[in-house]
C-alpha cells in the first residue's frame, strides 16, 4: 500500500495551521460591528478638570471633544452614481496621456484638456469620488485656466460638505482650492469674443458667481461643522488649504516643513517633464477684505466651542494639531502679534501666562508638549511666531537653562533649532558656549542638525565660530582622509573597503548602508554650512578634501550627496586659490568618467569656474574634454558638460574661448569687460600723477597772488 503524501518539516506544519485557520475564520459569520462606539456616561474615563494637556487617544477618546458642541452629522453621505465602463476606459487613458505629458505644445496640451473636459461634462462628482478617476481630476485643475477653473467650481458648490470628508474627492477640493487662489484678484472677461462653439453650438454660459463669491459660498456650506471637522481624517488638510487662501498666504505643499500636506502626498500637480522651480519663494497674495473679516469669523467659530483644557488637548491630536498649527500662525503673523494680547485668543488660551514661571499651568503645557512627538511641532510653531515679550519669558525661565538637555533630546532638539532662530548675539554665544561640550555626543548619535543650524546662526548674527572648531575635530578622527567620510557617513576609504572585501562578501553591509540614506543627506548638509564659515570650522573640510587620493575624490564625485560638497569647496567664496590650486588637478585624467556621471557631471561644472583665475589647469581639462568628444555628445550629461565648458568655441575659436575661460568676457555695470591687473594699477599711478599735478598748480597759483 503506498504511503500518503506528506510534507515534512516545521514550516509546512505551521502552513497547514495557518490554512486551517484561515478556513475556520472564512466559515465564521461576520459580525456587524459599527465603525465608532459612543462613550458610555458610566465610563471612567472621564478627563479630570485640572488636566494640563490630554491625548486624544482612541481609546481614552472618541472625538466627542466638546460637551457644548453638536456630534457629527450622523447623515450618510451621498452617492453620485459611478461611471460607466466605457467612461471609465476613456478617462483612464485621458489619465494615462496627461501623466506621459508627451504634447507637441502648449495648444494640442490646452485642445485636448478641453475635450477631457467636455467629456466629463455633467459627471465631475463621479470623478471625484472615483478611486482611480480623481487623480486625473486633480492633474486636469492644476493644467486649467481661471474659466475653467469657475465653471468646475461652480458644480462643486452645494456638494461641499460632503465632499471635502470623502477619501478622493476631498483632495479635488484641496487642488481646486489653491489653483483658484490666483485667480481671486483677476478680472475674467465675459466678451462675445471669447467663447467658442463646439459642434455648432455655443459653450456652456459662464457661472454668475465670482471667484470670491465661491469661496464666501463654501465657507457658508461648511459653518457649523468646524469643530467636527478639524479632527476628521480627510477634511482637515483641506480645511488647512482653505485657511491660507482666506488669509492670502502661499499655499505649497510642498516644502518640507509644510503644514498644508504631509510628506507622504503625491504631487499629482506637477507632470513628468516639467520643471519644479523650488527656489522661487512664494509670495504672499492680496486678497478681498471680506476675506479677512470671513477667516477671522472662521477662527473664532472654530476654537470657541473648546474650553481651554479641550483645546490644549488638540495640540496632541494628529490630526487636529497641524490645523491649530495653522491657526496660531495665522492669528500671530496675519492678525498681528498684538492678537496674543486678547483673552480670548487661541495663543492666550495655549499660553496664558508669559513669564513662564516653574510650576505654572503654562509651564506644565509647554513640558508636555516638548517630549510629545506631535505637541513638539504645534510648540515649534508658537516659538516662531510669539511676540518678543513671551519668548524672552520663554527662553530666560524655561529654555535657557536647559538648553543642554533639550538639545540632545531626538524630539525637542527640534524646537531648540526654533529657539536659536530668534536668539540676539549675546543669548546666541551663551547658548553656543552650553552646547558646545554636548557636540561630540550629538554627532555620535547622528544628531548633526544641531551644528548645522548653530553655524547658521553664527554667521547671521556675527558669532565667533572658531570655538567648534575643536569640538566638531574631537568628534571624529585625527586622520583627516577618515574624518570626511565620517562626516559624510560613507562606509570608508577606498583602502579600507579593499581590505574589507578580502575578508566580508559585498552584500555583507547592504542593509546598513541602505537604511543611513537619511543620515549622508544630513552629514553632507554639515559639511556644506561647515565650508561657509571663514576660519578654522571650514578648515576642517578642505584639510579634509586635500587629503584624499584621487581615486577617493573619484568616489565622492559619483556619490549623489557628497559631490555637493565637493561642488561648494570649489566656488564657495572660502575657498582660496591655493586651495583650488592644488585640490583642481586632482580630477585631471578622470575628467571622462566623470562627465558620463549624473552626479560627476556637476563636479566637472564646478571646475570651469574654480579654475578662472589658473588657466594652465583648465587648458589642460579642456584638451582631455576635447579628446572624448565623441564620447561626450553621446550621453546626455556629457552634452550639458560640452556645452558649459563652451568647448565648440573652444574648438574653432580658441583666442576667444581664452578670454571667456579667464573671465574677460564678463561685462560689468558700465558695458565694457573688466580691468585686469596691470590695467587697474596704470589706471591708479595716473590718478595719483594727476593728483599731484593739481596740487603743484594750487601751490604756484597760491605764490604768485
Amino acid at each position: 500500500m503506498p504511503r500518503e503524501n506528506q510534507k515534512r518539516g516545521r514550516r509546512a506544519a505551521e502552513k497547514a495551521q495557518k490554512d486551517a485557520t484561515k478556513r475556520k475564520r472564512e466559515e465564521a459569520p461576520e459580525d456587524s460591528m459599527p465603525k465608532r462606539m459612543k462613550p458610555s456616561i458610566d465610563e471612567s474615563n472621564e478627563i479630570g478638570e485640572g488636566a494640563d494637556y490630554i491625548p486624544f487617544d482612541d481609546e481614552n477618546y472618541n472625538g466627542n471633544y466638546d460637551k457644548a458642541q453638536d456630534e457629527a452629522p450622523a447623515v450618510d453621505m451621498p452617492f453620485y452614481g459611478l461611471l460607466d465602463p466605457e467612461e471609465q476606459e476613456y478617462f483612464s487613458r485621458a489619465n494615462e496621456m496627461l501623466e506621459m505629458n508627451q504634447f507637441q505644445d502648449a495648444e494640442e496640451k490646452r485642445l485636448f484638456v478641453d475635450s477631457v473636459y467636455r467629456e466629463a461634462d455633467g459627471k465631475e462628482l463621479k470623478i471625484a469620488c472615483s478611486q482611480s478617476c480623481s487623480r486625473l481630476m486633480e492633474k486636469l485643475i492644476s493644467m486649467s485656466d481661471m474659466r475653467q477653473i469657475r465653471r468646475l467650481f461652480s458644480k462643486f458648490i452645494g456638494h461641499f460638505l460632503p465632499l471635502v470628508q470623502h477619501r478622493f474627492a476631498s483632495h479635488c477640493c484641496e487642488t481646486l482650492f489653491t489653483n483658484a487662489a490666483p485667480g481671486v484678484t483677476q478680472k475674467i472677461s465675459k466678451s462675445r469674443s471669447d467663447k467658442m462653439e463646439v459642434d455648432g453650438e455655443e459653450e456652456e454660459q459662464e457661472p454668475e458667481l465670482s471667484l470670491v463669491e465661491m469661496f464666501i459660498k463654501v465657507v457658508e456650506e461648511l459653518e457649523g461643522n468646524w469643530g467636527f471637522l478639524l479632527t476628521e481624517r480627510f477634511a482637515s488638510h483641506t480645511i488647512r488649504v482653505l485657511l491660507l487662501v482666506l488669509a492670502g498666504e502661499p499655499v505649497d505643499g510642498s516644502a518640507n516643513d509644510s503644514i498644508v500636506a504631509s510628506r507622504k502626498k503625491e504631487r499629482l500637480g506637477i507632470l513628468q517633464g516639467e520643471a519644479q522651480d523650488g527656489d522661487t519663494p512664494a509670495k504672499k497674495r492680496n486678497v478681498p477684505d471680506i476675506f479677512g473679516a470671513t477667516l477671522k469669523k472662521i477662527m473664532k467659530d472654530m476654537v470657541s466651542v473648546l474650553d481651554d483644557t479641550y483645546l490644549r488637548a488638540l495640540a496632541t491630536h494628529p490630526v487636529g494639531n497641524p490645523v491649530l498649527q495653522v491657526l496660531v500662525s495665522l492669528e500671530l503673523s496675519h492678525f498681528g502679534k498684538s492678537s496674543a494680547k486678547d483673552p480670548n485668543s487661541i495663543t492666550r488660551r495655549l499660553i496664558p501666562d508669559e513669564t513662564f514661571e516653574e510650576g505654572s499651568e503654562t509651564t506644565t503645557f509647554v513640558r508636555g508638549l516638548l517630549y510629545d512627538p506631535v505637541g513638539s511641532r504645534l510648540l515649534e510653531t508658537i516659538v516662531r511666531y510669539m511676540p518678543g515679550k513671551a519668548f524672552k519669558g520663554l527662553y530666560k525661565n524655561f529654555v535657557r537653562e536647559q538648553i543642554t538637555s533639550l538639545a540632545r533630546n531626538i524630539t525637542a532638539g527640534y524646537v531648540v533649532l526654533r529657539v536659536l532662530e530668534r536668539l540676539g548675539k549675546d543669548d546666541l554665544q551663551e547658548a553656543l558656549e552650553r552646547i558646545i561640550p554636548q557636540i561630540p555626543s550629538l554627532l555620535e548619535r547622528s544628531r548633526m542638525i544641531i551644528p548645522k543650524v548653530l553655524v547658521e546662526r553664527c554667521l547671521i548674527r556675527g558669532v565667533n565660530t572658531a570655538p567648534l572648531a575643536p569640538a566638531l575635530e574631537g568628534a571624529y578622527d585625527k586622520d583627516p582622509a577618515k574624518r570626511l567620510y565620517q562626516i559624510l557617513r560613507l562606509e570608508g576609504t577606498v583602502q579600507e573597503e579593499a581590505e574589507k572585501s578580502e575578508q566580508k562578501p559585498k552584500d555583507a553591509d547592504a542593509a546598513s548602508s541602505q537604511a543611513s540614506t537619511g543620515e549622508k543627506l544630513h552629514g553632507s548638509l554639515l559639511a556644506q554650512t561647515m565650508l561657509t564659515a571663514p576660519g578654522p570650522v571650514s578648515g576642517l573640510i578642505y584639510s579634509s578634501l586635500l587629503a584624499q587620493s584621487s581615486e577617493s575624490l573619484l568616489k565622492l564625485s559619483k556619490d549623489p550627496t557628497a559631490s555637493r560638497v565637493l561642488q561648494q569647496a570649489l566656488t564657495l567664496p572660502t575657498s582660496t586659490p591655493q586651495f583650488r590650486r592644488q585640490f583642481a588637478p586632482r580630477f585631471t585624467s578622470h575628467l571622462q568618467e566623470l562627465a558620463l556621471d549624473s552626479s560627476g557631471s556637476h563636479v566637472v561644472d564646478a571646475l570651469w569656474p574654480a579654475t578662472k583665475d589658473i588657466f594652465f589647469i583648465k587648458e589642460r581639462m579642456a584638451q582631455e574634454l576635447a579628446q572624448n568628444e565623441m564620447t561626450l555628445r553621446d550621453s546626455f550629461v556629457g552634452r550639458a558638460v560640452w556645452r558649459n565648458w563652451a568647448m565648440d568655441l573652444y574648438k574653432r575659436r580658441r583666442g576667444e574661448w581664452a578670454g571667456k575661460a579667464k573671465g574677460m568676457d564678463d561685462i560689468n555695470g558700465s558695458g565694457e569687460r573688466p580691468k585686469s591687473k596691470i590695467e587697474l594699477a596704470r589706471a591708479k599711478f595716473a590718478a595719483k600723477a594727476e593728483e599731484e599735478a593739481k596740487k603743484g598748480a594750487q601751490k604756484g597759483g597760491a605764490a604768485s597772488s
